[in-house]
């Protein structure tokens, strides 16, 4: 059986083409018209940056499939944009917790680091204070407090603190999402005007009414309620919308996600071939019965899982490819090196670690990608699109 976590009857190159162009297209249409253009606040959905298999990942113990919030949940846990903890053994995400302002840059820099030819929007933020209650701002998000003021996408109140443990509010929220995806598209956000009836004169009225143009906030019964303290579970939609607007608008290349069923795999081979419109990357498994799972993304670095240690990788962009429920090779790798089309220029075995085998390949630029597998004999299949 030939599984393809995405419809292949287009290519994708052209596929995307058509999707911006609608996007751009959609988009002109509300700035010109307003609100009377078409029925808005609407929900722009998640579908384009998340697959099917992440949207149904099933992370968390305490968030089930079928709720309101669970495949942005699902999502944002593939992409490392929301991250849990673990209680008596199970991972939890705690959806009905209030969201405060320190964790809320931490998921906006999450967020940014998916869009590889864009992070550079984040300055360092080295530990220096920036507020003067920057000793309450927590170790685990002072750096991505200081990335986010630096750039201008957070700011603090007028006595020069930061606030960092009062909850974002719904309108404070609009602000943080919407400042980030300006400073990332350097552009302003079309924006119709008199979306609801709560938020005017409200500071945040222009970023509210920005993001529900774009359908990523939406309100209730004609109202935004601006007020309200905003959950970890709604800060997933919001930030799933976020990242599919993004990918609409061709900056952001979404991640490949199979779930797997596998939890002894080996990775004994990797090859690679040249087809017609791509280049394929061939990894042959060998172990147990069940289906092969993976997650492949761009990053900014190549970090061994681990270790923590940068690998060197040819190229002028990165593809990570984690093979997922899989066992430390007993033996060397078959390894194919001859590598050097117009799109893969090199893969580097990043090791094997807690059940994750790790890969990074280098490539020409950020090409679009697409992952299938075979079950017979078990491959996983990456194959990267020439321009």
């Amino acid at each position: 059986m030939h599984a393809h976590s995405r419809p292949v009857g287009m290519p994708r190159p052209l596929l995307r083409t058509l999707l911006v162009a609608a996007c751009a297209l959609a988009l002109a249409i509300v700035q010109v018209g307003a609100a009377g253009a078409q029925d808005l606040p609407f929900n722009r959905g998640v579908t384009d940056a998340c697959v099917d298999q992440a949207m149904e990942a099933d992370a968390f113990a305490d968030v089930h499939l079928g709720q309101v919030h669970s495949e942005s949940i699902d999502c944002l846990w593939v992409y490392g944009v929301v991250q849990g903890r673990f209680v008596d053994g199970e991972a939890i995400y705690e959806p009905g917790e209030d969201v405060d302002r320190q964790q809320m840059a931490s998921f906006i820099v999450r967020m940014l680091l998916q869009l590889p030819e864009r992070a550079n929007v984040l300055p360092d933020g080295d530990e220096d204070a920036r507020f003067g209650d920057a000793g309450s701002i927590s170790d685990a998000h002072l750096r991505n407090v200081n990335r986010l003021h630096e750039a201008g996408i957070v700011e603090g109140y007028d006595d020069g603190t930061y606030r960092p443990d009062e909850h974002v509010d719904r309108a404070q929220m609009a602000s943080f999402i919407a400042r980030s995806i300006e400073e990332v598209l350097q552009d302003e956000l079309p924006r119709a005007e008199g979306l609801f009836d709560d938020i005017a004169g409200d500071v945040h009225e222009q970023n509210i009414e920005k993001l529900a143009t774009a359908g990523i906030v939406q309100g209730r019964d004609g109202s935004y309620h601006p007020g309200e303290p905003t959950t970890r579970a709604q800060m997933a939609s919001f930030l799933a919308r976020a990242m599919d607007y993004l990918a609409n608008t061709g900056v952001l290349l979404p991640m490949e996600f199979g779930q797997g069923t596998a939890t002894t795999h080996e990775l004994t081979q990797i090859d690679w071939g040249r087809h017609e419109a791509f280049e394929r990357v061939t990894f042959t498994l060998e172990g147990d019965e069940g289906t092969a799972g993976w997650r492949i993304r761009y990053v900014d670095a190549a970090i061994q899982e681990g270790s923590g240690h940068q690998l060197e990788v040819e190229g002028e962009a990165i593809i990570e490819v984690v093979l997922t429920g899989t066992a430390p090779p007993d033996t060397s790798i078959d390894f194919d090196a001859s590598f050097g089309g117009d799109a893969v220029v090199e893969v580097i075995d990043g090791g094997w670690f807690e059940g994750r085998h790790q890969l990074f390949v280098g490539t020409t630029g950020l090409h679009e990608f697409g992952a299938s597998q075979l079950d017979d004999p078990r491959r996983v299949y990456l194959d990267v699109f020439a321009d």
